[in-house]
């Protein structure tokens, strides 16, 4: 009974993790400005530096989330 809500829940994480991650690898390889903004000219987008902390907070807890899934999941199917 609790593997058919932690397999979901453990797709969810991963998913997101893997969405967040990739969001902070892009934007921390971005050439910033002195000002701390960069300026894409093909989607006329201007993006802060200062949005890379807060991807990676986001990406950091995702992944505790997710390992802590992991780690609940094979304990539940260990008891088996």
């Amino acid at each position: 009974m609790k593997a058919k809500i932690v397999i979901p829940l453990l797709i969810v994480l991963v998913l997101l993790t893997t969405l967040f991650s990739w969001s902070f690898y892009i934007r921390i390889r971005m050439d910033y400005n002195s000002e701390g903004t960069y300026f894409d000219n093909e989607t006329l987008v201007v993006y802060n530096e200062q949005a890379v902390l807060v991807y990676g907070i986001i990406t950091f807890i995702l992944l505790t989330l997710t390992v802590v899934t992991t780690w609940n999941l094979k304990s539940t199917f260990k008891n088996f």
